[in-house]
């Protein structure tokens, strides 16, 4: 992460930041909100502190009067998704050992996903968490809305989904280096999002080598 230029970010958001304690948090909180707007600017040509970003009683990022946002980070790393119709979810995972894997997905994940991964490589149940949590920021409950909810089979090039009321989510799959990104649309006719690589010294956007779609369910 690098220092965003500040002149991009609303005074609500500097104020924001100030509040936390762990200049990490806070840096995250103004790389995430700088990377957002450029993006937003990037897209509609709008300046990118015109944008009147807030959040939902739920915690999640919205862009009054404009586009569908999401907002997620790991490590160094963060990832923000934008649609024109419908919602977003994004998420993003860098895998690390000594996680408690078989744990959390006994804890958090459907029986036939836990029954499923015991067959896989370790990497497959960072793929079923950035995907299980994008879907639910997309449907704008967060991880309260329930990861078993949603479940998942990855299969690349095909993604295996079906929510606990039957409907077909549309997901994709990415790997970005070392990090699995997810991200989910509610929209019936989503097309195939581009990932992206924002260079903050120049203010721009465009693809990245390290990056590549592992599986979508389209």
């Amino acid at each position: 992460m690098t220092t965003p230029e500040l002149d991009t970010l609303a005074q609500l958001e500097l104020s924001r930041a100030g509040e936390f304690k762990s200049a990490r948090r806070r840096e995250e909180y103004l790389c995430a909100r700088s990377l957002l707007r450029n993006l937003l600017q990037d897209l509609t040509g709008e300046p990118a502190s015109s944008h009147q970003l807030t959040t939902d009683d739920k915690g999640k990022p919205v862009c009054k009067g404009g586009l569908a946002v999401s907002i997620a980070h790991s490590g160094d790393l963060v990832v923000c998704g934008v649609a024109d119709q419908g919602q977003i979810g994004v998420d993003i995972e860098l895998p690390y050992s000594g996680r408690d894997i078989d744990g959390i997905a006994s804890r958090y994940y459907a029986a036939a996903e836990v029954e499923w991964l015991a067959t896989q490589p370790e990497d497959r149940f960072y793929m079923l968490w950035v995907l299980k949590e994008a879907w639910l920021k997309a449907m704008g409950t967060g991880i309260a809305g329930g990861l078993d909810r949603l479940s998942c089979f990855v299969a690349p090039p095909e993604i295996e989904a079906r929510v606990a009321d039957n409907s077909a989510p549309n997901l994709s799959l990415y790997a970005l280096d070392d990090s699995f990104i997810g991200v989910a649309t509610t929209s019936a006719f989503p097309g195939q999002p581009d990932l992206l690589w924002w260079d903050p010294p120049s203010s721009l956007f465009g693809e990245h080598a390290g990056s590549q779609l592992i599986a979508t369910t389209g």
